[in-house]
């Protein structure tokens, strides 16, 4: 259906249409200076020595798993509330996931305390900062110090958030981003790396493109045909009309998550109110925003509240059902039991957020959101 208001809205204009055009009058469509360019801007950004682009946030983060020493029998803390990319490309490396549970309905990012008690049997955590929020990577970063553990950062959802100055993605070894079409940063699909660590950015950058010693442009833009294969790699290229799109979005970051913190604050202004309902982190000005996730009343009905809402026009989602208790998780793990994040999944609903929203339509989404629960 063709929807009023749908759960995010592509924010592309006459820079984007003008980047790719060039690209492919360039006659030079994949991996290239384009590429190389978008990674130059990224790592300026972001304020760290390294960033490496890739064809998704997926492949961003296997890349980062590799790169940063995950290996085969190894034992990782993860988050359920998230995405399932967090976790399947450990699956691929023959890692384990140790599932560990979020801190409350109100700060949904994985609980320190729940990380400390795996922490002991475990050898690397991931930290996913949930709606672009970056609640207790401090707490986590002491952690992994205590006890040795490779910390890596999927900062997917907080691509501009800030804690204290210092950029989401810039606390652990190694962080991974995703900037499919929902991101703040959109590309439509790919991803990419950061970090300070040389020996990382050269793996990864070696297994993005087959292990193979010479990239497809240096051969086509010198004399030297002749390469080596010294890993066995992967095709995690990203396009130089991606990379090309990424430029140009990485130019309006800053503007456009500062609408985003916009609507947030008269999201919350317009619910504040409404009994029962919980607005998941106070410090909406310390995230990018991704999302406006919120909890619902116990009692309500969450799929006649999501009935109620398409029919006026309005799409929701929810953001996430909890990766453990997926069935192919349940087949290899078992029943695992997470209170909190299930209770938090079972009553959670994400609202419209993107840019191009006004205070009008705020409003009569949170109108038809208070009419949709009572």
């Amino acid at each position: 259906m063709p929807w009023r208001y749908p759960i995010f809205d592509l924010d592309y204009g006459e820079e984007e249409r003008r980047a790719v055009i060039e690209v492919i009058q360039s006659g030079w469509i994949t991996q290239g200076p384009k590429t190389l360019e978008y990674e130059e801007k990224l790592a300026s950004c972001f304020g760290v020595k390294y960033a490496l682009a890739t064809s998704s946030g997926t492949t961003a983060l296997h890349l980062a798993y590799l790169a940063a020493g995950i290996h085969p029998g190894m034992k990782v803390i993860v988050p359920s509330l998230t995405f399932v990319a967090t976790v399947t490309p450990l699956l691929w490396i023959g890692a384990r996931p140790l599932f560990a549970d979020i801190h409350s309905l109100k700060y949904p990012n994985i609980s320190p305390e729940s990380v400390e008690k795996l922490a002991p049997e475990a050898d690397a955590i991931v930290f996913v900062h949930y709606a672009g929020f970056p609640d207790f990577i401090q707490d986590i970063l002491e952690i992994a110090r205590k006890y040795n553990l490779i910390l890596i950062e999927d900062a997917s959802h907080a691509i501009g958030t800030k804690i204290n100055g210092k950029f989401a993605g810039t606390f652990g070894q190694v962080s991974a981003f995703s900037t499919f079409s929902n991101k703040n940063l959109s590309t439509g699909e790919g991803g990419f790396i950061l970090t300070n660590d040389k020996k990382i950015f050269k793996k990864a950058k070696l297994l993005r493109s087959h292990g193979m010693t010479t990239t497809s442009y240096s051969k086509f833009s010198g004399n030297h045909p002749l390469y080596d294969v010294v890993e066995i790699g992967f095709n995690y290229r990203i396009t130089e009309i991606h990379a090309a799109l990424g430029i140009v979005q990485l130019e309006k970051l800053e503007q456009k998550n500062e609408k985003r913190q916009e609507l947030v604050k008269k999201y919350r202004n317009k619910l504040k109110d409404l009994e029962g309902l919980i607005i998941p982190f106070e410090n909406f000005g310390n995230s990018a925003n991704y999302i406006f996730p919120v909890v619902m009343p116990e009692t309500t009905d969450r799929e006649k509240v999501i009935d109620k809402m398409a029919e006026a026009g309005i799409q929701t989602s929810i953001h996430y059902p909890p990766i453990h208790k997926f069935t192919a998780f349940l087949r290899l793990f078992g029943d695992i039991e997470l209170p909190i994040t299930e209770e938090y999944a079972r009553r959670t609903l994400t609202l419209p957020l993107y840019p191009s929203l006004n205070p009008q339509d705020i409003a009569y989404i949170t109108d038809a959101f208070k009419r949709s629960i009572h």
